[in-house]
């Protein structure tokens, strides 16, 4: 797929949402998708994404790191695929070409390359040796949306998710950020059946 330059990218501000979120090692049982935990908060992002398509917003900013950002790109793909969203789009904001090294799981791997090549635009940023690579990506996401997706837990030593939220909040974004913290749907491997309506927004 051609590569869209950072300054010839276009799109309607105010109908576009960008997502962030922990990478799998600090998701609940970190990341592990049989648990009754990540099925839960999969579900809450489903639904954030689903209620942001209601409320007008057509285009989806996923910086495609493993993690939040790969497993809400996975469920905005299916949406499209499914027919039932026109106008839905998918843009990758990659912090550099050569992102897809950082993925060590195979499935993670396979579910990046087939979102890659099926997206309806693919932005680079920077370049690998740029240190500021993934803020410069957290900082173009921001700047092309009105609304923020994510999940957030608190860490000492602060996390890029919290830097685009910073970002997301300086910049007036309308933030839908689920908080990991202390919350009993996302840290308990049971439960099915329970309401995941019931969570808990920053």
């Amino acid at each position: 797929m051609k590569i869209t330059a950072i300054d010839q990218f276009v799109c309607d501000r105010s109908a576009t949402c960008c997502i962030t979120g922990h990478r799998r090692r600090d998701l609940p049982f970190g990341g592990d998708m049989r648990t009754q935990g990540m099925k839960c908060l999969v579900s809450m992002l489903d639904l954030l994404c689903e209620e942001a398509y209601r409320d007008g917003f057509r285009t989806f900013i996923s910086g495609m790191a493993e993690g939040v950002d790969l497993t809400c790109a996975k469920l905005i793909r299916e949406k499209i695929c499914s027919g039932r969203y026109p106008g839905m789009r998918l843009v990758c904001a990659l912090p550099y070409k050569e992102q897809y090294k950082e993925i060590s799981d195979p499935l993670d791997g396979y579910y990046y390359s087939m979102i890659i090549g099926d997206c309806d635009e693919k932005v680079v940023v920077s370049c690998r040796n740029d240190r500021q690579r993934y803020r410069l990506r957290n900082q173009f996401m921001v700047d092309n949306s009105s609304r923020i997706i994510g999940a957030y837990k608190r860490k000492e030593r602060g996390s890029g998710t919290l830097q685009t939220i910073n970002m997301a909040k300086k910049s007036g974004l309308d933030l839908q950020i689920i908080s990991l913290d202390g919350n009993p749907l996302l840290y308990c491997d049971s439960g099915a059946g329970q309401d995941t309506m019931n969570f808990t927004r920053i």
